[in-house]
Parts: C-alpha cells; sequence; structure tokens
C-alpha cells in the first residue's frame, strides 16, 4: 500500500489499484470484526469484477510493470474468496430482517408486495406500481423509510408525509436520530412504523388514484410551514 500510494498521482493504474486495494482491506477488517452490516458475497462479486478489469489492463503492460503489480493483484484475489465465503445473518444486522419481517409481513399477505431487494441492514417491498424501502442502518428517520410509486422519475416521501397528510400530530415530534445501536432499538422504530402504515397506508400501498398527488401537495405545505417555523424561531430561511 505505501508504494502504491507513492505512485498514485504520477500513475493511474497504481492510483486505481491502490483504492481497489484500500476497499479489499476494509472488507478484510469488517470480516474480522464480524461486522454484521455488510452483504460480503454480493460485495465480493462486484470486486471480483473490478479485479478483472484491472488485469484486463495489467494484462495490456509490460512485463515489468505486469511482476510489480500481479503480487497485489493476486493477494486482493485471496482476500476476496475468503470475503466472499462469509454468510451474513439470515436475521440481519441486529435482527433488522426478522423484525421487518415480523411488523410488514401485511405488505405481502394483504397488498400483494413482494421483496424485491434485501440486505443485512435495508429491505425494499414492490407491488410493481408502489414501492417501500427500509433501512435499518440510517440514523435519521427520514431515511430509515421512503416509499413512493414505481416510475422512470419516481419521487420519495417520508414517514412524516404520510403522518402530515392525515392529520397526525405525530409528524411533529419523531426524533430527529434514530436508536439503532441495539436490537430493542430496531424493533421499537419499527414496529412504530408498521402501525403508521397499518393505520394511514393503505390508499398508498393500493395506490389509489390521487392519492401521491395529495402527498405531494402535503410535503410541499410541511416543507413551507417547517421553513416558516425556523425562520419565527431562529430568524433562518430555509
Amino acid at each position: 500500500m505505501p508504494d502504491l500510494a507513492a505512485r498514485r498521482n504520477s500513475d493511474p493504474f497504481a492510483n486505481d489499484c491502490y483504492e481497489a486495494a484500500d476497499y479489499w482491506c476494509h472488507l478484510g477488517r469488517w470480516v474480522l470484526e464480524a461486522n454484521t452490516k455488510v452483504n460480503y458475497p454480493e460485495r465480493a462479486r462486484g470486486e471480483f469484477e473490478l479485479l478483472a478489469k484491472l488485469q484486463g489492463v495489467l494484462g495490456g503492460k509490460s512485463a515489468d510493470v505486469q511482476r510489480a503489480y500481479v503480487a497485489i493483484l493476486k493477494m486482493g484475489s485471496e482476500i476476496l474468496k475468503i470475503v466472499g465465503a462469509v454468510t451474513p445473518p439470515k436475521e440481519g444486522h441486529l435482527g433488522f430482517l426478522r423484525i421487518v419481517r415480523a411488523h410488514f409481513g401485511f405488505l405481502e399477505t394483504e397488498f400483494d408486495f413482494s421483496v424485491v431487494d434485501e440486505q443485512p441492514g435495508s429491505i425494499r417491498f414492490s407491488s410493481g406500481s408502489v414501492y417501500l424501502e427500509l433501512d435499518g442502518l440510517a440514523m435519521d428517520p427520514w431515511l430509515s423509510c421512503s416509499f413512493g410509486n414505481e416510475s422512470p422519475n419516481p419521487r420519495d416521501f417520508w414517514i412524516h408525509d404520510l403522518l402530515y397528510l392525515n392529520h397526525d400530530e405525530r409528524y411533529h415530534s419523531l426524533p430527529e436520530r434514530l436508536e439503532m445501536n441495539t436490537e430493542a432499538g430496531v424493533e421499537s422504530w419499527f414496529k412504530l412504523l408498521a402501525l403508521i402504515f397499518r393505520q394511514y397506508g393503505s390508499p398508498v400501498l393500493q395506490n389509489r388514484p390521487g392519492i401521491f398527488s395529495a402527498l405531494f401537495e402535503a410535503q410541499a405545505e410541511r416543507d413551507a410551514a417547517y421553513s416558516r417555523e425556523m425562520e419565527l424561531k431562529h430568524g433562518i430561511r430555509e
């Protein structure tokens, strides 16, 4: 790594190898630390594709250059084999996937949604016309739950928008930061989200005509109200 770092600014290929090797080191450390946030087989597949490209570029260089880099790429391959063999926890990071399946199972049984992407700390449901994405790694409630219509130019909505549309004052008192560093914290937050969708989510989940236009208007109105509040409170224009 120090040798690669010294050549980064003068040799684009050295820079590419340095950036790749640096990330492979991170992957290796995460394995040693038993980091359960990472989908190791998926990450390894992507990095093997990058490794193949680097090997292809190296094959077109001189014999001296190949000798200088072949050991680096070989070591990268060995690391990625180890990384790719690590199985992520079936229940997800801090039980996230198990918790979401328990509380949001009604999406599949009652609204004909299916899981279209699943990671140790996130999951995306879709009915083909509507999506709901949950992120158990987000510290921000805005980012932990997004939904919208499946279209070429989708617009994201958040749990605050759904509460505001239904005149539920909880939109104003949701936490600014989430405590997602324990299984109990994950359980508490996503149970609440599921209950809100149970209460108000049917028009969204069924993609009823006009629902996303109404959400768009509610989102704009809520943003304007927040800006007015900040201006009155702090003299800040958002």
